[in-house]
């Protein structure tokens, strides 16, 4: 019983883990962070609108968010930031690039405001059902290379990415609450729970913005904060 039960999960796993190929999506490295500041100051609601209307066009806002890319961590080469979760935490941890790369796949991208745009992963999460949803969303977008151009060109030069939907976020949407990020002061590790907006302090710094899980409205909504980035009232534009 207990081979037969091994044998099925590995097949479920097995299943799961069948990647999407994303057209131009660009390989991992440290590189991609190089230049990133520890506070996500790049990207206001404002310019999240504009971007979020890019992902409407291509029907990303279902599963995709417009993040303020930037790295609270040092990373040396062959390291990565990987998270995993559920809808109540996500936990984030410094791994070995080549230890997890089979398990998990880019849950952040930056996109740069290049001549020719690139979609450079940032990060790797856990591998479900829900993220290979995604991930061939984004290949359907990909597939038209206008959309990293238009996305380029609303960012204009501003530091902006995508990042997926966690399950954290949407539990956190659905009632009326804001995910914010925790890092230890080490800054090699960090926690993210869902708070209500009265908890929210002063110097919280939004870092991602969503159509409320793709509900196509003319405003965004902040769905993360940034603790220990101390960027003014999250509240202001």
């Amino acid at each position: 019983m207990k081979s037969n039960f091994l044998m099925l999960l590995f097949s479920i796993t097995a299943a799961i883990a069948a990647d999407v190929t994303i057209p131009g999506e660009g390989a991992y490295s440290v590189s991609n962070l190089g230049g990133l500041p520890d506070e996500p100051t790049s990207v206001t609601q404002p310019l999240a609108n504009q971007l979020l209307d890019v992902l409407e066009k291509y029907g990303l806002t279902k599963n995709f968010g417009v993040v303020g890319v930037h790295s609270h961590v040092s990373l040396a080469p062959g390291q990565v930031m990987f998270q995993h979760g559920n809808s109540t935490f996500t936990h984030q941890e410094i791994e070995v690039y080549n230890d997890v790369r089979s398990v998990g796949v880019p849950y952040t991208y930056r996109i740069t405001t290049d001549a020719i745009p690139q979609l450079l992963p940032l990060d790797l999460g856990e591998i479900t059902p829900n993220v290979m949803a995604a991930r061939s969303d984004l290949a359907a977008a990909m597939a038209n290379k206008a959309f990293l151009q238009e996305f380029a060109e609303k960012a204009s030069g501003h530091l902006a990415g995508i990042a997926y939907i966690r399950p954290l976020d949407r539990m956190a949407l659905e009632h009326s609450e804001v995910v914010k990020n925790h890092y230890n002061v080490e800054k090699t590790a960090g926690n993210a729970t869902a708070i209500s907006l009265t908890a929210v302090e002063s110097d919280d710094a939004p870092s991602f913005f969503t159509r409320g899980v793709g509900n196509s409205t003319a405003v965004s909504e902040i769905t993360i904060l940034c603790s220990a980035c101390g960027h003014g009232n999250p509240w202001e534009d």
